[in-house]
């Protein structure tokens, strides 16, 4: 949307539009809890996406493929499957640093959605909802503020901090509905009246912490929070767009989102998804707080500081360029120290650039760096550390070294961060897209709470599973689940021993409860998959398990020929969740049994 309708419709911008800063908060917290999920994904590429693991491609395919499209059905060797895990990880970072930022995030979201959709049985909500963030991420300007493209365009980045656009309403929209309809999706009585949700949430041992489970000694407390979440998923998202007394009501409802967040991180095992939350929540940050703490900066600094750098340095104008975007110092007057002649006399006389604070004094080499961070408000905190002596001069060291190798620093910039045109909004034609698909997600989250027939979600299906946002904030939904359990498998090695393959180290398997279950998984993909594997329709999945489990046994363990993996069981412990004050009970079924080497163990091991 124009600038011009912006300002025709001052309203609009308020409840629909976002700041530009915020959308900059946003690129990178969204970035970096990718860059995270993806790091961590290296440690299960075989076991998760690889042939030789728990779901070969040749069953995802056939069982699981239905209008899903990855990358990662394409080869599944490891070397492979590293190089697009490494490329989708060097996009979260481009991200992160809003380098080449709609390519990065284009990118991003393709394979994004190709790593999800090659195994459905680790996801949880946190990748569903990754997956629809980068995909309104596409066609706003993430790379406005405080970014390497702003540092190094031949134009300038929109002047105007607000932004308006068919995008902005539907990146704003998406975060809401992850409540509001998680909310009606809550239709158990265990959310309304009865109010002990948390009490079962809780009490689901493969999810809890130790402080969730500790909170069960609690129970109006629980009751009280239970009620508390289900009115704030429902009328928060309405309260955040009211058309009046917008900016407090607004921060008011984003501070309690926040804090409801970070208390089902602390209390429960739920992967990434609360981070990813926390991260989605930004773009409700309001100009309005962005202009107060500007402000206040005004008020402390005595007049802006001036940062004068060699004319006849690329490398030293880029560099500067960067340092002012990321250390968040727009008012920082930057220019070649030859326009100055107290600047280009320093410059000459220490080889040095030159940093002139408010109070007129001039700092060069590390100390002209410290000066930067201690009036950057990220860092600041940090001026009682870089201040220390000690430090002096070993960056005066690094720096020195830098501009002894500064020719080569001029080629590599010059190289990776050219000097170019950044088209930061996309054209009106994607914006009719962005349209078009705030009414696709609508209508489709309309049909999850049935509100609508299903034939609507029937012509909707195909489009939204290719593109990868069709979603369903079903978590705890009608009511958290009141079957749980633990899992067991004990396993029959070649000399006779007994183990449980879970726990190794012990002398036999365990069958009681663990204190803590939740943490005893690798991960909450493990946490996750061996959930799934519990469940009735996954039944044919467990062969594939069973290899796995010999494979990598025997494999670790090839020199020691009587440790070879012969048998084994999947063992579930199932535990249903008892009302509150009453005792629960606990059931085995055995959900498979496996032999590793059918022809030798045959009659030979039981």
């Amino acid at each position: 949307m124009s600038n011009d309708f912006s300002a025709r419709h001052p309203r609009l911008l308020e409840l629909f539009g976002i700041d530009l800063r915020s959308l900059a908060l946003f690129r990178f917290a969204l970035g970096l809890v990718l860059f995270i999920v993806l790091c961590q994904s290296f440690c299960d590429l075989t076991a998760f996406y690889g042939d030789l693991g728990v779901m070969p491609r040749s069953w995802a395919i056939e069982s699981d493929s239905f209008n899903r499209v990855s990358l990662y059905f394409l080869n599944g060797q490891t070397w492979f499957l590293a190089t697009l895990l490494t490329i989708q990880t060097l996009c979260a970072l481009m991200l992160m640093l809003g380098w080449r930022t709609r390519l990065a995030v284009i990118v991003s979201f393709v394979m994004w959605a190709s790593l999800i959709n090659r195994n459905s049985l680790v996801l949880s909500s946190g990748d569903v909802l990754i997956a629809c963030l980068l995909f309104w991420a596409m066609f706003l300007p993430l790379g406005a503020r405080y970014s390497v493209d702003a540092a190094t365009s031949s134009n300038t980045a929109p002047s105007n901090n607000q932004h308006l656009s068919w995008a902005s309403a539907g990146l704003l929209l998406q975060v809401v509905s992850v409540y509001f309809f998680g909310a009606l999706l809550k239709s158990g009585a265990e959310w309304h009246p009865q109010f002990t949700a948390a009490y079962y949430a809780l009490s689901l041992d493969r999810y809890a912490t130790p402080l969730g489970q500790w909170l069960l000694n609690f129970p109006e407390l629980l009751q009280s929070l239970s009620a508390l979440i289900w009115w704030l998923e429902l009328l928060g998202p309405v309260l955040l767009f009211v058309p009046f007394f917008n900016r407090y009501i607004r921060l008011l409802i984003l501070l309690c989102f926040v804090l409801m967040q970070i208390g089902l991180k602390l209390s429960l095992e739920l992967g990434h998804y609360p981070f990813t939350s926390i991260a989605a929540l930004t773009v409700f940050t309001s100009s309005w707080i962005w202009d107060a703490l500007n402000a206040r900066r005004q008020r402390i600094e005595s007049a802006p500081l001036r940062i004068y750098y060699d004319r006849d340095c690329g490398f030293c104008l880029k560099s500067t360029l960067l340092i002012q975007q990321f250390l968040l110092l727009p008012r920082a007057v930057i220019a070649p120290a030859q326009s100055n002649p107290r600047a280009k006399a320093l410059l000459e006389a220490n080889t040095s650039w030159v940093v002139i604070d408010g109070e007129e004094n001039a700092h060069m080499k590390w100390q002209a760096f410290t000066i930067l961070l201690k009036h950057s408000p990220l860092t600041a905190w940090l001026w009682p550390l870089i201040r220390m002596q000690a430090l002096v001069k070993p960056g005066n060291a690094v720096y020195d070294w830098v501009g002894r190798n500064r020719g080569g620093f001029s080629t590599i910039t010059e190289t990776l961060l050219p000097t170019r045109e950044v088209h930061y909004e996309v054209s009106q034609r994607w914006q009719r897209v962005a349209a078009i698909s705030i009414v696709a997600v609508f209508l489709w989250n309309l049909t999850t709470v049935n509100a609508l027939p299903k034939f609507v979600s029937s012509s909707l299906t195909t489009a939204m599973k290719m593109v990868r946002i069709d979603q369903d904030w079903d978590q705890f939904a009608p009511s958290p689940r009141k079957d749980d359990g633990w899992m067991v498998i004990p396993a029959k090695l070649f000399d006779g021993s007994e183990i449980d393959l879970l726990s190794p180290e012990h002398a036999a398997p365990d069958y009681s409860k663990p204190l803590h279950y939740s943490q005893t998984h690798e991960n909450i993909r493990w946490n996750t998959y061996r959930g799934h594997l519990a469940e009735s329709e996954n039944e044919e999945q467990r062969v594939y398990y069973g290899k796995y489990l010999c494979r990598e046994w025997n494999e670790k363990n090839a020199a020691d020929p009587a440790k070879r993996l012969m048998t084994f069981k999947l063992i579930y412990m199932l535990e249903r969740t008892p009302a509150p004050g009453a005792q629960a009970q606990v059931e085995q079924a055995v959900l498979w049994r496996h032999e590793c080497f059918p022809q030798e163990t045959k009659g030979q091991v039981p």
